[in-house]
């Protein structure tokens, strides 16, 4: 089902989306908004989930996911280059969302009454695909030039490290088959219910293996677990 009007109004909103998000940033002084080298690709990476929404309300494709994946690697490569978390990232899409909250409520106003909840739930849905595949791959780039980083460490500087990072890899190891499933799809902004879904458990189970994965990972949250696991792999 496509809702044309929907997405021509969250089209020509994008601009004060971006403002809103911006501004959303910076009152809780996110390093990829006041540090002037992370901010445009954090725009560019904002402004593309926003374009995605607005192909799917059209019924078109989003962008291509071999260029989202390859953009988004390097972000994550980028930004741990500059030294920012990649719990960052994943505050970064919620901030976004609730930036994005007063756009859609209008938007889909302008459908017709019988059409608005679709219209909401498919830009959910588009808004999660699309960021979660750029959380997960820039959680992958991120990991990389981290790994890559570790290895030309001065000797002295290494061996300050070693137990840490020997004590957090050991743990990731440690994550089960399922535990990494599930840690992946968080990395990916999807909520407990979605998770279980696609892996066909129940929301119990999900609380269960992320109880887990804090023990293992001697974390406090999700973005906390999120950050140990994928800024060490």
């Amino acid at each position: 089902m496509r809702y044309p009007t929907a997405a021509q109004f969250l089209r020509t909103a994008t601009p004060n989306v971006i403002r809103s998000y911006e501004t959303a940033l910076r009152t809780v002084r996110s390093p990829l908004v006041t540090r002037m080298d992370a901010w445009p690709k954090c725009r560019d990476q904002a402004q593309a989930i926003v374009e995605d929404c607005v192909a799917t309300l059209n019924g078109d494709q989003p962008l291509e996911p071999a260029k989202v994946w390859q953009y988004s690697h390097l972000v994550g490569a980028d930004r741990a280059n500059q030294g920012i978390a990649v719990a960052e990232s994943v505050r970064a899409v919620e901030v976004l969302w609730k930036a994005m909250q007063p756009t859609i409520r209008s938007a889909v106003q302008h459908e017709a009454p019988s059409r608005r909840t679709s219209a909401l739930l498919l830009i959910s849905a588009a808004f999660r695909s699309s960021s979660g595949s750029r959380l997960y791959a820039g959680a992958v780039g991120y990991g990389g030039a981290s790994a890559r980083a570790s290895e030309t460490l001065p000797i002295e500087d290494a061996a300050e490290g070693t137990s840490e990072t020997a004590s957090a890899h050991a743990a990731c190891v440690a994550l089960s088959r399922r535990e990494k499933e599930v840690l992946e799809r968080v990395a990916k902004a999807m909520t407990n219910s979605q998770i279980a879904r696609q892996l066909g458990i129940t929301t119990a189970t999900v609380k269960r293996h992320l109880n887990n994965i804090y023990g293992k990972l001697d974390a406090v949250s999700r973005i906390d677990a999120v950050n140990k696991a994928f800024g060490r792999y």
